[in-house]
């Protein structure tokens, strides 16, 4: 409509757009999704604006988007791997720590993969030659200190090769992958191999940001573990060899120094040898706190 005095129409400006924009949200029902959709818009425009985005660099972020979906699939998750190296999943893990008295958490990571084998205690995850044999073992507890029994590690981890079982293919299914439960003591051990560092996937457009910004891909030397109880708040975390490279420098900012852990060395006539090892291998102790589900 024109204006009935003559004068020329105000000119829209960016600021409108943006109102316009996070306005259209209001009818949504859910509380919850409508302030997430309405602060992503603000935030989203309030970035574009600050830093002045041009045409070129919108269609570059949309081609980077849409090479992103194209490289995903059921074995490689590069959406993940932005998250990851943005240190935005490590900021939502940090805001969803359950208790300043449990083990600390950490990024489960684009290489994790459900249903993996249920294994005796001591049991080897290695279905093949991986490396050296690292025996993992310590006690699970609440926060109170007391032992929590009938407690599932579920764990994973990569090969002297640098590749998780999900990347490999010519690796068993069940290659370095086991699920294990705790005793009556809150007790468990497992048979892993020293893990070495690795990169991340760096083919793609993820890795075409980490060269651009004059990264690297890689993360230091760990074992994954989730740690699932009734009653208690499921833990994400990891076993960092404290002697591996990187630590200081993650590519996806997961190294936290209380999860740090000795790879202690031991001989082959050791008399605490496991009895599936032959030859030297490596001792970890990795105790374990859970906090309750109500934290």
């Amino acid at each position: 409509m024109g204006d009935p005095t003559g004068s020329p129409p105000r000119r829209t400006e960016p600021s409108d757009i943006t109102a316009a924009a996070v306005a259209s949200f209001s009818g949504c029902r859910d509380e919850r999704l409508r302030v997430l959709l309405e602060r992503l818009t603000a935030h989203l425009h309030a970035f574009a604006a600050e830093v002045g985005l041009t045409q070129d660099e919108w269609e570059a972020g949309i081609r980077l988007l849409t090479e992103t979906g194209h490289i995903t699939d059921e074995h490689r998750q590069e959406f993940v791997l932005w998250s990851d190296t943005l240190g935005l999943s490590m900021l939502v893990d940090a805001l969803a720590s359950p208790s300043p008295d449990a083990t600390e958490s950490t990024v489960l990571g684009p290489f994790y993969a459900p249903g993996a084998p249920r294994r005796h205690y001591g049991e080897a995850i290695a279905e093949e030659a991986a490396g050296a044999p690292a025996w993992v073992h310590g006690v699970v507890t609440d926060t109170a200190g007391a032992p929590i029994a009938g407690a599932e590690l579920d764990v994973w981890q990569n090969g002297d090769n640098r590749l998780y079982a999900v990347q490999d293919p010519g690796a068993p299914e069940k290659h370095l992958r086991g699920r294990f439960s705790t005793r009556g003591n809150g007790s468990y051990a497992f048979l892993a191999v020293r893990p070495v560092p690795y990169t991340i996937p760096d083919d793609g457009p993820v890795g075409g940001m980490l060269a651009a910004a004059g990264r690297h891909p890689w993360r230091p030397a760990h074992i994954h573990l989730i740690l699932r109880a009734d009653g208690y708040a499921p833990l994400t975390t990891h076993i960092f060899d404290r002697e591996s490279a990187y630590l200081d420098s993650d590519a996806v900012f997961a190294v936290k120094p209380s999860l740090l852990r000795d790879f202690l060395p031991r001989a082959a006539d050791d008399p605490g040898r496991p009895e599936n090892v032959d030859g030297p291998w490596f001792s970890v102790r990795n105790d374990l706190v859970l906090a309750p589900a109500s934290a």
